[in-house]
């Protein structure tokens, strides 16, 4: 391609090789609507597109997220309810979602199949340039909010799905002192008003407010195209211009995000939050301290990164370490945020009280000051910097596709008009950052940006018990006011429009609407999986799992410590074992450690799993796994710092270790609602199984647990001992299999380097499968102050002579966004719903953010007779059975193929059960859905259950056997 060139429409007007991202950036404008589009032209296969554009609410009825749902329920060329949900159904897709950000709203997919890759291209521009929802005020009822009332005399209720998911973001109390932290900074832009949605002024969004936002907002001269991959960008361009843009004209769009004046003093304010009536106010309350910064460049961006971590995030970081020691709070960490237009720095401490908000900001800017004064620790932050760097040359996002990491960086430059591929290049901004670590480059940087910047704000949250039954009454009070307001035609008007939205919801699409989702061909499916080659040796009394992998001159190693020699009541101790590798004094301080992790590792984690044997019921290998990453060229520094971590760890330091269960602690109470889905289901898994049992132990178990001890001073004395005495029975030469990742002749240097290391290490003969764990017993209903529910049930279906077979993950898609998408979520205003059913038998309804309960688990109740009579045209069931295989085939990164490997191997799964299986599903037939309508009806009438949400709800249900307080 060629500069200045016009390429169907587009002007090239900028080349720029990335050689940090093995990438060709070419950069264009469509000349007659304005629309901007960069290609990265780059050898992978996993193909991105996104189309972005700069959303700027004023007000907090949620317009551009409610937007975002809306535009995807409908368009000119696709006139479903929800192509979205078709493409999920039916896509080889290795990436579909669209996000809501405070100042924009983003659209990408990704797929490594070129006619899948087209038709998501296709479907997504059709539906931002051509939604239905910009002339059917019904779609905003729907996903956004509306008046419930089936009958003139009954009580007047809100319902939507965005409003409701909005509830479930504003049940946490973290997610709240976020939302009051951006009001308070941000008084006079955009970021002061939640872009999500504040539940109670989402219904004061009306259908003229929100037809106007996509006016002003949805616009090809507002959008932001990006396309990365291995394509034909010539024909892709002719695509979007001849399909798209060529009918529209370029306008002049106010959407700008405005800067806030800077504050001449800081804020300092305070607001409650609730929780339940049996949960205690103690160390319970919220902090954070957060300064917007002067204008910042890449370079300093990223160094503001690297003080963050060195600061805040390390175990050795010298501002966390004096905050916790002063009591402030039991987990203190930070952020740097630079994808706002006024980046921010920010310090959060929870576990705390609110006599300790004044010390809070004293402390910090004491600290820094300190710490400019003395200088700050130049080994530190090069570990933090080398930490920093180590992620940016992995470049591995987890699996997700690479190329939407990339746009997601870029738009923090492009949205403002700044040079967008700039931030794509690091190693110019990297050797001056290190060149800093010799002066006072970061001394400086905190002085001009924090110390002697007023634009800051300390916002605090505090427990109150009943608050949010409080609210509820309000608004009961509040709709019963609306409703005594209105006149009897009015009243019968919501009652025909509840009705009629219903009809909408419970009518299906038309065939032919239906097969104007372009569809693969079965032909297109592989039932063959790539077999991740692992080769076994031993060093000692130790097996070694080698997987040779191309891995960029990465090595990634990981230790599987069997647990079977446990008793139920020593997990717990394991549990806290895993937690605290790497942060506790070795035969250095603990600080060291860290430094020295930092210096020479891309990361040392830890956690606590189970793996379940293939098919069979109740069996199960309980591991702790310790994993790390490093340069090959320091794998050296690897071996003796798992060895030092694990081999000399010492845990006699009772201040230091009451300090992390603390944190530990402080931690769950914030995010436990958040993981609401896993805490229901695990626990309804207690009642069923062994490995459901010892994944619950980890979850909720462990959560209330680690309360009671973090609240128990006489027990927090006896923990080194009994530390001390699991890890002897755990950190075992016997007991432990290794896995490496690298390339051949790299496991020879391994070899050589663990030997000597692992000779040290106890060979003690202990006794295998000890662990003998006790089902829990009667249905719990978790009770907490949250605004919505998560509503499990389940059971194990081999108890009742069945197996696990292809179409039950046929069926998993099917439940997932037909039956459970339609009854709960579109029908019943939850955000979503699943269903899944594992190879050991094990089988889980869920729903999450849920406004509902015992209507959800009568929606469970009437799948039997729903399965009985499914039906499905050919076209449609061959739509299940591509997205069943879509999420069967997840890209497989050079840090994923060796948990794959050794997934494999301890569940003792055969690839020729797998192949079988994949086959299953692309043969599977409506009959074979129908079939599995006894395996359904068999475990729903076990009736093991579990909920977690409002306490009125949850204890006015009468359903459960024990009512438990989170926390």
């Amino acid at each position: 391609m060629e500069l200045n060139k016009i390429y169907s429409g587009f002007r090239l007007n900028r080349i720029e090789r990335i050689e940090e991202i093995n990438g060709t950036a070419y950069e264009m404008k469509h000349e007659k609507s304005g629309a901007r589009l960069i290609y990265i032209d780059s050898p992978d296969s996993n193909k991105v597109f996104n189309i972005a554009f700069r959303t700027t609410p004023q007000d907090s009825t949620g317009v551009a997220h409610i937007m975002e749902h809306s535009v995807l329920c409908g368009s000119r060329k696709f006139p479903l309810k929800e192509p979205f949900v078709e493409l999920v159904k039916g896509s080889l897709n290795t990436f579909l979602n669209a996000m809501t950000y405070p100042d924009k709203t983003m659209y990408p997919v990704a797929s490594k199949n070129d006619k899948d890759f087209h038709n998501l291209m296709d479907v997504y521009l059709d539906a931002v340039f051509y939604p239905r929802a910009a002339n059917d005020p019904e779609i905003l009822m729907q996903e956004g909010w509306h008046y419930e009332l089936e009958n003139v005399d009954d009580e007047l209720t809100y319902k939507g799905v965005v409003f409701n998911e909005m509830k479930g973001v504003y049940s946490s109390p973290d997610s709240i002192l976020e939302r009051e932290l951006m009001h308070e900074l941000f008084p006079d832009t955009t970021y002061g008003v939640d872009s999500g949605g504040n539940p109670e002024v989402i219904p004061e969004l009306t259908y003229e407010g929100f037809q106007e936002f996509y006016r002003t907002h949805y616009h090809p001269s507002n959008s932001y195209i990006f396309l990365y991959g291995t394509m034909d960008i010539e024909e892709q361009l002719r695509f979007i211009n001849d399909e798209y843009l060529s009918h529209f004209d370029a306008i002049e769009v106010d959407t700008e995000v405005t800067l806030q004046a800077p504050f001449n003093e800081g804020k300092i304010v305070t607001y409650p939050y609730s929780i339940g009536s049996d949960e205690s106010i103690d160390n319970r309350t919220l902090h954070a301290l957060a300064y917007v910064l002067p204008a910042v460049t890449p370079e300093q961006s990223l160094a503001f990164e690297v003080l963050t971590h060195a600061l805040l995030t390390s175990p050795a970081a010298p501002l966390k370490q004096v905050l916790v020691k002063a009591g402030i709070g039991s987990d203190v960490s930070g952020y740097y945020l630079d994808s706002i237009r006024q980046p921010m720095w920010a310090v959060h401490a929870s576990g705390s009280n609110m006599d300790k908000q004044m010390e809070l900001q004293s402390i910090v800017e004491a600290t820094l000051t300190k710490l400019c004064e003395e200088g700050i620790d130049k080994e530190l932050l090069e570990a933090s910097l080398n930490s920093i760097e180590f992620a940016l040359r992995e470049n591995d996002f987890g699996g997700r596709p690479i190329g939407l990491a990339y746009v997601i960086r870029m738009m923090d430059n492009w949205l403002y008009g700044n040079d967008p591929l700039e931030l794509l290049h690091y190693e110019e901004g990297l050797k001056n950052i290190r060149k800093g670590l010799h002066g006072t480059y970061f001394e400086d940087l905190i002085r001009h940006s924090i110390l002697e910047n007023n634009h800051k704000a300390l916002v605090s949250m505090y427990p109150e018990c009943g608050l949010q039954e409080k609210k509820d009454r309000d608004v009961k009070e509040q709709l019963a006011n609306i409703k005594s307001s209105m006149s009897q035609d009015e009243l019968e008007a919501i009652v025909e429009q509840t009705k009629r939205l219903k009809i909408r919801q419970e009518t299906p699409d038309s065939e032919e609407a239906l097969a104007s989702i372009p569809l693969l061909e079965l032909s297109d499916l592989n039932p063959y999986i790539e077999e991740v080659e692992r080769r076994e040796s031993t060093i000692g009394a130790t097996k070694v799992h080698f997987v040779p992998t191309f891995t960029k001159g990465i090595n990634y190693v990981a230790y599987y410590f069997h647990l079977d020699g446990l008793t139920e009541e020593e997990l717990f101790y394991a549990d806290i074992l895993s937690d605290i590798i790497g942060r506790i004094d070795t035969t250095r301080p603990y600080a060291d450690v860290a430094k020295d992790i930092n210096l020479n590792l891309g990361g040392l984690s830890s956690d606590i799993t189970a793996i379940a044997k293939d098919g069979k019921r109740d069996e199960f290998t309980p591991l702790m796994i310790v994993r790390s990453k490093a340069l090959h060229a320091k794998l050296p520094d690897l071996c003796r710092i798992v060895n030092d971590v694990i081999h000399y760890a010492d845990y006699s330091d009772v201040n230091r270790l009451t300090e992390l269960v603390q944190e530990n602690k402080a931690i769950w109470d914030n995010e436990a609602f958040r993981r609401g889905n896993t805490i229901v289901s695990q626990r309804v898994m207690a009642q069923v199984s062994k490995v459901g049992k010892f994944r619950d132990a980890g979850n909720l178990g462990y959560y209330q647990k680690i309360s009671e001890l973090a609240t128990n001073p006489a027990a927090l004395p006896l923990l080194p001992d009994k530390l001390s005495d699991v890890a002897r029975k755990i950190f075992r030469a016997n007991n432990v299999e290794i896995m490496f990742v690298g390339e051949d002749g790299e496991l020879a240097v391994f070899t050589e380097l663990m030997t000597p290391l692992l000779s040290e290490w106890s060979t003690e003969s202990l006794p295998h499968n000890v662990l003998q764990l006790t089902n829990t017993f009667g249905n719990d209903g978790i009770a907490t102050a949250g605004k919505v529910q998560y509503v499990a049930q389940g059971g194990n279906f081999i108890d009742h002579g069945f197996k696990h077979v292809g179409p039950m993950s046929v069926l998993e898609t099917i439940l997932r966004y037909e039956y459970l998408w339609i009854r709960i979520r579109v029908q019943g205003g939850a955000y979503g719903a699943f269903a899944n059913f594992f190879d050991d038998g094990n089988m889980i309804f869920c729903s999450y953010r849920d406004p509902n309960l015992v209507e959800t688990y009568n929606v469970y109740k009437e799948l039997p007779e729903y399965l009985r009579s499914f039906t499905l045209s050919d076209r449609e069931m061959r739509k299940y059975i591509i997205g069943t295989m879509s999420g069967l085939d997840l890209p497989m990164t050079p840090a994923l193929r060796g948990p794959r490997a050794m997934g494999i191997y301890f569940s003792g799964a055969n690839i020729a059960d797998k192949v079988e299986f994949r086959k299953q599903v692309i043969a599977c037939k409506p009959e074979d859905i129908v079939a599995l309508a006894d395996v359904v009806e068999s475990v729903l009438k076990d009736n093991h259950i579990c909920s977690m949400g409002n306490e009125t709800k949850i204890k006015e249900s009468n359903l459960f056997d024990n009512i438990v307080s989170l926390g």
